[in-house]
């Protein structure tokens, strides 16, 4: 007969463990879209559109100012060469914005484990289900996603020709130190660009 024995406080003290530090290396979700018929190989110089009059009066926060970096970083050393002067004759231009949306976590957890008793069957023992669980419960949170969107636009043409995003839970930047938020700002700006430009 097969004997199961669990030694349950050290099995959970792993799993926990285990856990968060998966936690730690969980790529945010990114999506991207472009023109399959644009030539992306000419693409080499680059600038960021140029803000309106509303945009002038808006303040720029620390956060945006780490975005930008952190885009323009993850561009140079793809290779590309930002022009702060004379934005027609770049090759394209770079436009953010930002999409918030709710989400809901819904977590269900057992109050107690055990196993079914074996039984006895013309061919042999078996137990079809070894771990039932006796009760159960859930827990729901709600928490907001915050989704940087980076569009990258043909200058001539005035066509979006490269779409990426990249989302995060709000308040990821909690309790951190200026130097560790722009770190995760280039880990995520790192993931948004990681398709651009396509065929690379």
């Amino acid at each position: 007969m097969l004997k199961i024995q669990l030694k349950t406080p050290a099995v959970l003290i792993y799993v926990i463990f285990a856990t968060l530090l998966s936690s730690c290396k969980i790529t945010p979700p990114t999506s991207s879209d472009y023109d399959s018929n644009y030539n992306f190989s000419s693409l080499k110089t680059y600038a960021w559109v140029q803000a309106t009059d509303e945009d002038k009066k808006k303040v720029s926060t620390l956060e945006n100012r780490r975005q930008i970096n952190a885009i323009e970083t993850n561009l140079n050393r793809k290779g590309f060469q930002k022009l702060d002067e004379n934005l027609e004759s770049s090759d394209f231009l770079l436009r953010t914005h930002t999409v918030t949306d709710k989400k809901v976590d819904v977590d269900v957890f057992y109050n107690h484990w055990g196993y079914y008793p074996y039984g006895h069957y013309p061919y042999g023992y078996y137990s079809p289900y070894p771990f039932s669980r006796h009760g159960y419960g859930t827990y729901s949170r709600e928490y907001e996603i915050g989704t940087l969107v980076l569009d990258i636009i043909d200058p001539a043409k005035k066509e979006v020709i490269w779409r990426g995003s990249v989302s995060r839970k709000l308040g990821i930047y909690k309790n951190r130190t200026p130097e560790e938020r722009a770190s995760i700002a280039l880990k995520n700006a790192t993931h948004l660009l990681e398709s651009f430009p396509p065929g690379k």
